[in-house]
């Protein structure tokens, strides 16, 4: 069995820089050349007043529900900066680094569907939930709404917060542009809509849509496949498993077949 299945591709990860880590030393680690070029960085909003309203009343909520591993992080932050920490409710998570996120606050999370996509969590979560329940989801400014409107259309008071804005890096732009004239890279990995969206931005601007016909494309899960199907990007690899080990198992099979 080759020992090295990734050697002689050079991968593109266009992840946000603080969460690309580990998926570069996994990819080094099976012989693969990460190529970073982040198309996603993160901050505080720029309107705080509704958000600090929100944050310091905590108590008024039964659940939180966090979605990612930046909302986890913006969230802390946030708790910790108001002084709410002692005033959480129970937490429900999506995916299981956003629940290893978690712990890394000192918090277990209460509930993690089956499956991790926004409608399987919210079909399984409402079950949880008392008929008068109140719900808080925090989120980024770019995730979809179809939790809190789901949970509403079940009789669920689901309100949400958005805890962080997402942005594309401005220095991202012109090594994107240069990564692919150049043919640099023959992998791209998506793991989210919102990292699909910022590079067809530039794609779109910079008239580089030649440069991406011979390019494996491979998306985290459903969500960013969806996505990049409405771009018209041909997307070679999703795993069952929504997680950057599992697309790069799939990659390797891919690769072999």
């Amino acid at each position: 069995m080759d020992t090295l299945p990734l050697k002689d591709y050079r991968i593109l990860i266009t992840r946000g820089k603080g969460q690309a880590k580990r998926f570069k030393a996994t990819i080094e680690q099976y012989g693969g050349t990460p190529i970073m070029v982040p198309l996603l960085d993160f901050q505080l909003p720029m309107n705080m007043i509704e958000v600090e309203a929100v944050i310091r009343h905590m108590s008024n909520y039964d659940w939180l529900i966090l979605t990612s591993q930046n909302g986890v992080r913006f969230f802390f932050e946030l708790v910790e900066q108001y002084n709410v920490i002692h005033s959480l409710p129970k937490i429900a998570v999506i995916g299981i680094k956003t629940a290893e996120e978690l712990t890394r606050y000192g918090y277990k999370a209460d509930f993690i569907p089956n499956q991790f996509v926004a409608e399987e969590f919210v079909a399984e979560f409402v079950l949880k939930l008392h008929a008068d329940a109140r719900v808080l989801l925090a989120k980024g400014n770019l995730a979809r709404t179809i939790i809190a409107q789901r949970m509403n259309q079940a009789g669920v008071i689901c309100d949400e917060v958005i805890v962080y804005e997402t942005v594309l890096p401005k220095e991202s732009v012109p090594q994107l542009v240069h990564v692919l004239r150049a043919q640099e890279v023959n992998v791209i990995t998506f793991t989210s809509s919102s990292t699909i969206h910022h590079f067809m931005q530039i794609v779109e601007q910079y008239q580089l849509h030649p440069y991406l016909e011979s390019l494996i494309i491979a998306c985290i899960g459903p969500i960013a496949k969806k996505t990049a199907l409405q771009y018209g990007l041909q997307v070679d690899i999703c795993p069952a498993v929504y997680t950057t080990d599992a697309m790069l198992q799939e990659l390797m099979t891919y690769i072999k077949r």
